[in-house]
């Protein structure tokens, strides 16, 4: 639906609400400047992560570990990865149970911007392989003390029937600190410790501005308890657990696109022969900007689409049969220009899922009362996909000896039942 109308219920006017409204209240409608900084600071806080975790730890690990870098790297992205889903689900219960004179997401925010510039410090301190391990286990808890809070804003202020539009904004951030990265941190800078200063200082100017000025968070009462045995019970509402599967099998599909893309277009295409005078690292450069570009246009024309029209279901259930069908191509048309045509299909789907999912699971949630705490157990369906993708791949291609085409079949097989899972889902008012 188009227009100014809140189709939610929520006022048209009014003052700031309480930024923990009654369960089922919804909130009131934003305007172009909540919009904007809030994209903003999402793109900071992508900035914060995305060119450390992509270039200056693999960077590091050389330096550290010049003999096995890669098991280095390896030891630290999946601690990582494992810290900062336990340090999002605690963070959201705690801000959920915070009540301040400025809010409830708002000092989690702020303590987590800081304990997340100390964390670089740990990382350039470190010496030697498990320094650099524990420096990013480190960095990952505080830096995940400031995003969860900043996700949970996204489903406590938007309103349903914009939520699509603002998801895709959002989604300008991971292409927007991919470019930063690249750009910036890989071509214009040179040490590491001026690489480190401007993430530190872009995370800051992006973040915090809209923490101050653009975050109305209005103090509540009372105090809500926080009860960690109950962490887990949104899985009891079964539009949880239908979401929850789906974007868990669809992200391990991107997982397994994104770990073996290369090997795949090393060993099974004839991109050597096709291409005379590529490499194939340039190849794979020139796929991964195709499907960062399909999925950039394609994401944010359904982000806003399906805040018109609704049934939000289908617009997730394309965008996982499209990466389905992407990853098919890849197994199936393994000669050129199959791989560019099964990127091209992978990138729309990525796009429409990825926008469409953030706003669906912003509105499947079972209770306003626990928004941060039951993002934080959702975060795991995109968590899990980066342990699971690396240790499919050790049994199916080394203990089974199955072929990479064989690989990327199954990780299609994954996106199609993830895609078609989700329309059993009932959107409701919660």
């Amino acid at each position: 639906m188009d227009g100014p109308i809140d189709v939610t219920g929520g006022p048209v006017s009014g003052s700031p609400q309480p930024d923990n409204p009654v369960p089922g209240s919804a909130p009131p409608p934003v305007n172009r400047r909540f919009i904007a900084g809030y994209t903003f600071a999402q793109i900071g806080a992508f900035i914060g992560f995305v060119p450390l975790l992509s270039v200056l730890l693999p960077l590091k690990a050389g330096v550290v570990a010049p003999l096995s870098s890669a098991l280095v790297l390896s030891q630290a992205a999946v601690c990582g990865a494992v810290a900062a889903s336990l340090a999002h689900l605690l963070t959201g219960i705690g801000s959920d149970a915070t009540r301040t004179r400025i809010g409830r997401r708002k000092p989690w925010i702020f303590a987590g911007c800081a304990l997340t510039l100390a964390s670089y410090v740990g990382v350039f301190m470190a010496r030697t392989p498990i320094e650099l391990i524990v420096a990013i286990v480190l960095f990952q808890v505080a830096f995940n003390v400031m995003f969860a809070p900043l996700v949970a804003v996204f489903a406590d202020k938007v309103p349903h029937n914009r939520k699509g539009l603002v998801a895709a904004f959002s989604g300008l951030a991971y292409p927007a600190a991919n470019l930063f990265a690249a750009l910036v941190i890989a071509i214009l800078l040179v040490s590491e410790l001026e690489r480190l200063v401007v993430i530190a200082a872009t995370l800051v100017a992006l973040v915090i501005p809209f923490a101050i000025w653009g975050l109305k968070e209005a103090p509540a009462e009372p105090r809500a308890p926080v009860v960690l045995t109950r962490a887990l019970i949104a899985f009891a509402d079964r539009d949880f657990r239908l979401a929850f599967v789906s974007r868990l099998l669809v992200q391990t599909a991107v997982a397994l696109n994104a770990l073996y893309l290369l090997f795949y277009l090393q060993q099974k295409t004839d991109v050597i022969e096709r291409l005379p005078g590529m490499r194939v690292d340039a190849v794979l450069g020139m796929l991964m900007a195709l499907s960062t570009g399909t999925a950039l246009i394609a994401g944010f024309a359904s982000g806003v689409w399906s805040d018109r029209i609704g049934g939000r279901q289908r617009f997730v259930c394309f965008g996982g049969l499209a990466v389905a069908a992407g990853a098919a191509t890849l197994a199936l048309a393994p000669s050129w220009p199959g791989p560019l045509i099964g990127q091209f299909i992978y990138g729309v789907g990525l796009g429409v899922f990825s926008t469409a999912d953030a706003a669906l699971i912003a509105q499947v949630l079972p209770t306003r009362a626990s928004l941060g705490r039951d993002l934080g157990v959702m975060n795991f369906a995109v968590t899990l996909p980066q342990i699971i993708a690396p240790l499919a791949g050790i049994i199916l291609l080394s203990a089974m000896g199955w072929s990479l085409l064989t690989v990327f079949a199954l990780s299609s097989v994954f996106a199609c039942i993830g895609a078609l899972m989700v329309l059993r889902v009932n959107l409701q008012i919660r």
